[in-house]
């Protein structure tokens, strides 16, 4: 996106978390200190904690690295990293070792689904509001045409779904609305999933899925958006 004088204003992300869906599983306390001892040094993971029937990994957050943590649950696995730097190479070879380590110690067969979450801010350019600007820029709307309703309106934000168009393609669901911490600042959110299942011994395949959703969110969006 470029404001006024054409300098290009870039999407700053907030944070992304993966999740991958797997048919339910027990996982003893032991298996999961073990994951955890294997892991740790590889993916930066400080602390062990217990969370229901499963546990979490995660690094303390801090200014320079934000925060991350994986999190096993009964049918799942979650990683999420906050406002850390970590681009989807990073994160996949987190999760090629964590899912790998537990592959040692339990049988899991298929990942059923995988579901990703990316958050970022987008400065709007000129010297709109990101209100103004999406009824302007993206609605379309003038205010006049709000008249009938009695009332003024401020446009909130959109949603925009994008189906998949192959079997193992990503079906993406964008919102884009006004950051309420800063009006000037788009809060832009894109949530793929991916429901074709996919063997363990195929996991490699998720290091250009998630390249993908990654591009969507941090070069076509932001491209798009500065079109309009």
């Amino acid at each position: 996106m470029s404001d006024s004088t054409g300098a290009t204003l870039d999407p700053s992300t907030l944070g992304v978390s993966i999740e991958l869906i797997h048919l339910p599983i027990q996982v003893s306390l032991d298996h999961l200190k073990a994951i955890y001892m294997e892991v740790s040094s590889i993916c930066g993971y400080e602390n062990f904690t217990r969370v229901g029937e499963g546990a979490r990994l995660e690094t303390a957050a801090s200014p320079e690295k934000g925060a991350s943590r994986v999190t096993f649950s009964r049918d799942r696995i979650t990683f999420q990293e906050e406002g850390a730097t970590v681009g989807s190479d990073l994160l996949t070879r987190k999760i090629h070792e964590v899912v790998r380590s537990l592959a040692k110690r339990v049988q899991v067969p298929v990942i059923v689904a995988r579901n990703r979450n990316h958050r970022t801010l987008i400065s709007v350019p000129g010297e709109a509001t990101a209100s103004d600007w999406l009824s302007l820029s993206v609605i379309n709307v003038e205010q006049e045409a709000y008249n009938p309703l009695g009332r003024p309106v401020r446009a909130s934000g959109i949603r925009l779904q994008m189906p998949a168009q192959k079997n193992d393609e990503a079906m993406h669901l964008l919102r884009i609305e006004e950051w309420l911490k800063n009006p000037r600042l788009l809060f832009v959110e894109d949530t793929a999933t991916w429901r074709a299942p996919m063997p363990l011994d195929q996991i490699s395949r998720l290091a250009g899925d998630f390249k993908e959703a990654e591009e969507l969110m941090v070069v076509n969006i932001p491209a798009w958006l500065a079109s309009l």
